[in-house]
């Protein structure tokens, strides 16, 4: 290289790290993309600021093993997982040395080391950042390249060509012979080999230090970048001009032009296909294939930015591409577009048909008719015939026969190379919609006024009467059968001059029929598409709905096509959809509940995912097999015996859990076995919370495919579909222990290998916990027993009382029985006797005089003894008040009788308290036993009987003035015998009164009277 040059080459080097180091080198004015340039099978996308990104400068970008990509700018570091960025700087992320990120590299541990452009070093591990010294014989300036290595170690490059091993802070210093700043770069070889590239020298990097790589250098080629080749091609190196190859184990380089000129090389990457991607400062970036075709893409054809700041790949093959315009990625296209010439773009193409040769026929919207054959368009406008621009049908037929249907100017016929109006329409004015050749050489025609037919220039016509017969989709079976489908009439059926109608009350899922597809191995089915209702089966007269609830991502079907692979294609408003036809079937028989769908959108090559819809034909099938659809930008083309079935399933990770809408802390996402003892148990407090639970899949190629379902272990045996929302909620769980987990999917009925999971416990309140349900538990148990013991203990007591009423019962009766048989029965025998004698004394009337009086005063006596006993067994006496009474009529009466004055003090107000017949028997008895004898042996001529009434008894009292007595010793003791039978009546007074629980006492003196005192307690129930 003449020196002259060499030396310029240096300056403008040296001015390219001026301005990588200050970050603010010009970015050119964005073009946009125009034309249908040559791709070479890969489609685009990009993204800037206005979709989340902090700064369009992008430096670095990097997969780590957790899905995410991460992107380097000078305003911050940013987490990407194909939807969302996420924007980490120094004013949100403590540990973050700085938001100016010049590199970045993921060590074999999974951590995550971060390079600034002003020296200083980060490092991220399991979510947390954290800065790194690099010790004091660190120099500092602009750290350009990090590179992990397989054992373990992670290198530092920095600006002034210095190496460091940050193991242990080890500085490698750059050749004294190279001076001033230049070119300087860090590449890894495909056997883990470090080399540095620096002022246009390669050198290896060893545990000694730098040594000069005699191979690499032998030419003398100025070399800027190297990178690890694949299957064999060891090392790629790029010098001006020129590209360099060394194979896996061989000595030297092979040598080959390349296409970037003079320009500076600034990132190299050989991807998993093969593909060598080089990115330069000024030209874009340009791919080998393994075919040795060299591709570039620039702002012209893809790029955002010609500037090529990084290279990166992610684990599904695509090419990540930072540029000083914003981010970039680079995918496989399955996807092939054919643009309309560049005067008609903007136009939709409304219906497309291909003929037998293989030439396409394209109707449009304000366009006319295009056709596209053999890389040539040819246009058909009103010079050539069409007196409508806005052609809804285009169609061939015979070779040589193309028919074009406009919007309210009738149908036109190919002539030559000019349209024509078609024979015997030349009066309908109407719009229409289908068009469908026949086998019989006739053509049929959906209008919007109905179904017509064209036959050797004569028209029939059908459906006109019926309600909404806008006829959109047209299509013949094997029987003979014509099959139209109305926007808002349903689906019709001709055959043999006989019409049918099926609507949604039918079963049919929508009265909007787009699509109408026969089965080619099926005379029995129909597969329909409909306008918001997804795809429906008609088999043997009987419907079957597949829509969002069975796995369809859109619910619009404009074309329905059988690839005759096995697999059925859809065009819809979010893209081309395919699906196995076996899993269609055995959903539509109600086998399975989901089918898995595959879309294709703009990541596969689309410019536009939606499909033109509610014409026919809306798509077809080219001779050699390929599969067309219309769209708003242009036609898009599928093969599909190229495509193969995704069996990529994105990792999943949970991002966040959120308790009553608050994080709650987890460290990093996570993803794993739950029963793996290093699982860590997120621990939620007591209460009814609100969980919440965010997640997402990375998935870069296409993220609008990307579907979950999630499950709550503990609380759902099945697995949820939550279709493309990443999120999941759940409310008031039960204590316990729960693992959350989550699976993604891109369609193809492929799903993550492991579910990420989250295991938590939601703790109990303290009344929910294990020891207070026993003890309440033992609670419940013991109270139950103890309420069982007292209605049992109850039960009992009132069986007892039951029987000790019974027995008192049979107690009274054998008492009222004693006192008939001893008073009355006894009073009978006698009057009996007397009766008897008074007979015999007839003759002798004054013995008769006496026995009657006899038998008067015993008749007396048996009628007050009869009133006792009557008083006594009358419940209506079972009061104090009653017994009280009685005995003070009894006392009256029976002292006035004997000549003695008796006075009573008793209470004006008594209380009605219930005494049982034996209590009033038995101190009627004692009673009349104490007046009996006062009666009989005190010579009183007074008696005073007063009562008093307390809580637990009542006392009556009986006082006589009469002469008294010396009470004898066997009185006093009241368990003393005694055997004087004049005291037999004070003894069975006191017995009575024992039986009742009572007391009987006794006092008196001779000449001072006698005093009596009977203790009566009340009973129990009634003191209780």
């Amino acid at each position: 290289m003449p020196l002259l040059s060499r030396l310029l080459q240096r300056c403008r080097l040296l001015g390219w790290l001026c301005a990588l180091a200050s970050g603010d080198l010009a970015v050119g004015a964005n073009a946009p993309l125009g034309g249908s340039g040559e791709l070479g099978g890969f489609s685009f996308q990009t993204w800037q600021t206005e979709h989340g990104l902090p700064q369009n400068h992008c430096t670095a970008v990097v997969q780590t093993r957790d899905g995410y990509l991460w992107l380097g700018t000078y305003n911050g570091l940013v987490r990407f997982d194909g939807a969302r960025f996420t924007v980490m700087n120094t004013a949100n992320t403590p540990g973050l040395h700085s938001s100016r990120i010049t590199c970045l590299a993921e060590d074999q541990q999974g951590v995550l080391w971060i390079g600034h452009d002003g020296g200083e070093l980060s490092r991220m591990a399991d979510g947390r950042f954290e800065p790194v010294s690099l010790g004091t014989n660190w120099s500092g300036g602009n750290i350009i390249a990090l590179s992990g290595t397989p054992d373990g170690d992670v290198w530092l490059l920095h600006q002034g060509g210095g190496v460091v091993r940050l193991r242990d802070l080890r500085v490698f210093p750059p050749d004294p012979a190279i001076k001033s700043p230049t070119s300087v770069s860090l590449s890894r070889g495909a056997d883990g080999q470090l080399y540095l590239l620096h002022g246009g020298k390669a050198f290896t990097i060893t545990s000694e230090g730098l040594r000069l790589d005699p191979d690499l250098n032998a030419r003398g080629e100025f070399l800027t970048q190297a990178c690890p080749g694949r299957s064999g091609s060891g090392l790629w190196v790029a010098a001006n001009g020129r590209l360099g190859q060394r194979k896996q184990g061989g000595a030297g380089l092979d040598w080959r032009d390349a296409p970037w000129g003079g320009d500076y090389v600034t990132a190299m990457r050989e991807s998993r296909s093969r593909v060598l991607w080089v990115g330069t400062q000024a030209r874009g970036v340009f791919a080998l294939t393994p075919e040795g075709r060299w591709l570039r893409f620039s702002r012209t054809n893809g790029l955002n930015h010609d500037w090529v700041r990084c290279l990166g790949e992610d684990s599904e093959g695509s090419i990540w591409i930072g540029t000083g315009g914003g981010l970039c990625v680079a995918r496989s296209s399955f996807v092939s577009m054919v643009k309309p010439p560049e005067q008609l773009q903007g136009r939709t193409v409304l219906s497309i048909h291909a003929t037998p040769a293989g030439a396409l026929w394209l109707g449009t919207e304000g366009a006319g008719v295009l056709r596209w054959e053999e890389g040539r368009w040819r246009s058909f406008g009103t010079r050539d015939g069409l007196e409508n621009l806005f052609v809804w049908s285009v169609v061939t037929g015979p070779p040589g026969t193309v028919w074009a249907a406009t919007w309210g100017n009738g149908l036109f016929q190919l002539q030559g190379e000019r349209f024509v109006p078609a024979p015997g329409l030349a009066a309908e004015q109407v719009a229409m919609t289908a068009l469908c050749p026949a086998a019989d050489g006739s053509l049929w025609i959906g209008t919007q006024k109905g179904l017509l037919r064209l036959r050797e220039g004569k028209v029939d016509r059908w459906a006109e009467d019926w309600v909404r017969p806008d006829v959109r989709a047209v299509a013949q079976t094997r029987d003979g059968s014509t099959w139209f489908g109305m926007s808002g009439g349903g689906l019709g059926r001709w055959n043999a001059g006989e019409l049918r109608r099926w609507t949604q009350s039918d079963g049919l899922s929508s009265d909007y029929v787009w699509a109408i597809s026969p089965d080619p191995e099926d005379d029995q089915t129909l597969w329909i598409g409909t306008f918001g209702a997804g795809l429906c089966r008609m088999k043997a007269g009987r419907f079957a709905t597949l829509g969002e609830a069975q796995g369809l991502p859109n619910s619009v079907i404009t074309h329905v096509v059988d690839d005759g692979l096995g697999y059925m294609w859809f065009g819809s408003h979010a893209g081309i959809l395919r699906a196995r036809k076996e899993e269609l079937i055995r959903c539509a028989d109600g086998l399975v509940k989901t089918v898995s769908f595959y879309s294709y959108g703009k990541a596969d090559g689309m410019t536009s995912t939606e499909c033109s819809g509610g014409l026919q034909p809306a798509g077809c099938r080219t001779p050699d097999g390929r599969l067309w659809f219309p769209t708003t930008q242009g036609a898009a083309s599928v093969d599909p015996r190229a495509v193969q079935r995704n069996t990529f399933a994105p990792p999943v990770l949970v991002e966040q859990m959120l308790v009553d809408g608050s994080a709650f802390p987890i460290s990093g996402p996570k993803t794993g076995n739950p029963a793996s003892p290093n699982a860590t148990i997120l621990r939620v407090p007591p209460g009814n919370h609100r969980f919440e639970f965010r997640f997402t899949a990375p998935a870069f190629s296409a993220p609008d495919r990307v579907r979950y379902r999630y499950r709550l272990d503990s609380l759902e045996s099945d697995w949820v579909e939550s279709g493309s929302r990443p999120m999941a909620s759940y409310g008031f769980l039960a204590p316990g222990d729960y693992t959350f987990r989550v699976l993604a999917t891109l369609g193809d009925g492929v799903w993550s290998d492991q579910p990420a999971i989250v295991r938590f416990t939601q703790l109990p309140r303290f009344w929910e916990r294990w020891w207070f349900r026993v003890s309440l538990g033992a609670g419940l148990l013991g109270g139950v027993g103890l309420i069982v013991y007292a209605a049992t203990r109850r039960r009992y007591r009132r069986e007892l009382e039951r029987l000790e009423r019974q027995r008192a019962v049979e107690r009274e009766r054998a008492r009222i029985a004693k006192d008939i048989h001893d008073d009355l029965g006894a009073s009978l025998t006698r009057i009996t006797l007397l009766s008897q004698t008074a007979r015999g004394d007839l003759d002798r009337p004054e013995n008769a005089l006496i026995d009657i009086d006899r038998i008067h005063a015993t008749a007396c006596e048996l009628t007050k003894a009869m009133d006792e006993i009557v008083w006594a067994v009358n419940p209506l006496h079972d009061s104090l008040d009653s017994l009280v009474s009685y005995l003070g009529t009894f006392a009256q009466q029976f002292l006035r009788d004997a000549g003695i004055r008796c006075r009573l003090d008793v209470p004006l107000q008594l209380p009605g308290l219930p005494l049982t017949a034996e209590i009033r028997h038995n101190l009627f008895l004692a009673f009349k036993e104490v007046l009996n004898n006062v009666a009989k042996h005190a010579h009183a001529t007074e008696v005073r009987v007063s009562l008093r009434v307390d809580e637990r008894t009542f006392d009556l009292e009986v006082v006589d003035n009469g002469r008294g007595f010396e009470i004898p010793q066997t009185l006093r003791s009241e368990g003393a015998p005694g055997s004087e039978t004049s005291h037999h009546g004070i003894r069975n007074v006191r017995q009575r009164l024992s039986e009742m629980g009572g007391g009987y006492e006794l006092s008196s003196e001779p000449g001072c009277g006698t005093r009596v005192r009977l203790l009566v307690p009340f009973p129990n129930s009634v003191r209780a």
